[in-house]
């Protein structure tokens, strides 16, 4: 007989003693799904992670901050002005160079579950929505008057925190300010955020003409080398650096990805020594039920070699469609689920994510530990004599 047929042969007969006795293989399977299902779900949290960097900042706006500031920089008016003239800055209708001061601050606010986390206020002007086109919609209420305590609520934010649906009443280091909007950037990082005029916050927070970061529309994504390089030869504004928009932000979530990628792998790991050994004690249990069979194929000619890659492929498929079913029900209930949490700098809501990477890493995941469970049990089934497991 063939080695392929031998293989098939014994794949046949794992599979209707399987079907027969499937107690140990609901325990071993049991095992996998347990394992596949703690990976996907620590996955799916830098998964989402990257899908908010992803949505966040736009290919054809720059953000000039000061060289060597971690969280921005502050410029001058005269400084906006030489901005705007150079080359591949992009012009509203009305002629006016794209260029937006942005103050941005941090205050703590009380969340919808009791707890208080830091939120982000984004004192913007006018400009701002010019160079934003479509991806800023105003989704209730109006837009904020300038000069006057009001905000805009993101969409996250309201969903989050207390006082931040439309027409409520909150306070920003004691005093009131009224929240007459909410918007939406369509799932990015500025949905946890409160946007405001600029000036009324810098009055608020005894900041007057204070900048944090300034954004610059550009003619098209292309122009940013031009407009790059005429900034750093300009001698005014030395001390300047720039980037472009999408990868400020995804530099900002950067670090926080790479961190809850890191943690999900270490537990994963962790976890999965001990589902390994539940997964081998489970597969030692089956296996010596199964001695007798093992040991009747093995006096009538079939190889260990072809035994021992029918077992391990048993195995392997067994993990492989417990890993394809956690995948399937993680696409029903998990992916596009949002959680609360919070970067180094503010609260998110964060949306889970079941991307293709993740149900890669979870299936290599559970058939690597089916397998190494596997190797051990297996040896000593064919390494024990056929006297012995006939008895």
């Amino acid at each position: 007989m063939s080695f392929v047929r031998e293989l098939l042969a014994a794949l046949a007969l794992s599979f209707r003693t399987s079907l027969a006795q499937p107690r140990h293989l609901l325990l071993t399977v049991a095992g996998f799904l347990i394992a596949a299902a703690t990976l996907l779900g620590l996955l799916t949290i830098p998964a989402g992670m990257a899908q908010l960097a992803a949505h966040t900042g736009l290919p054809d706006v720059a953000v000039v901050i000061a060289a060597g500031a971690d969280a921005g920089g502050m410029d001058s008016a005269e400084q906006r002005a030489l901005i705007g003239n150079l080359p591949g800055v992009a012009h509203n209708s009305a002629g006016n160079p794209l260029v937006a001061p942005q103050f941005v601050v941090n205050t703590r606010m009380l969340r919808l579950d009791g707890t208080q986390a830091d939120i982000v206020l984004r004192g913007i002007s006018p400009v701002t929505a010019d160079m934003m086109n479509d991806m800023l919609q105003l989704t209730e209420g109006r837009w904020f008057e300038p000069g006057l305590p009001e905000l805009v609520s993101g969409s996250a934010a309201a969903a989050g925190f207390v006082r931040l649906e439309t027409h409520a009443h909150t306070r920003l280091r004691q005093q009131p300010w009224q929240v007459t909007g909410q918007f939406s950037t369509g799932g990015s990082l500025w949905d946890s955020e409160l946007w405001m005029d600029i000036g009324s916050l810098q009055d608020a927070w005894n900041s007057p003409g204070a900048v944090s970061q300034t954004w610059v529309g550009l003619e098209s994504p292309q122009a940013f080398d031009l407009f790059s390089e005429a900034l750093s030869q300009n001698a005014s504004l030395q001390g300047l650096a720039v980037m472009r928009q999408n990868d400020y932000y995804r530099m900002e979530i950067g670090f926080i990805y790479r961190y809850t990628q890191l943690a999900a792998w270490g537990i994963a790991i962790l976890l999965g020594l001990a589902a390994m050994l539940a997964i081998a004690n489970a597969l030692s249990l089956a296996l010596k039920a199964r001695r007798r069979e093992v040991a009747v194929l093995r006096a009538l000619g079939f190889r260990q070699s072809a035994l021992r890659v029918a077992l391990m492929l048993e195995v392997v498929l067994a993990a492989m469609l417990c890993a394809v079913v956690v995948i399937a029900l993680g696409w029903l209930l998990v992916d596009g689920y949002s959680i609360n949490t919070a970067t180094f700098s503010q609260a998110v809501q964060l949306p889970l994510k079941v991307s293709s990477a993740t149900a890669g890493w979870t299936i290599i995941y559970t058939i690597s530990l089916g397998a190494l469970a596997a190797v051990w049990p297996i040896r000593r089934l064919l390494k024990a004599s056929l006297a012995q497991s006939l008895v």
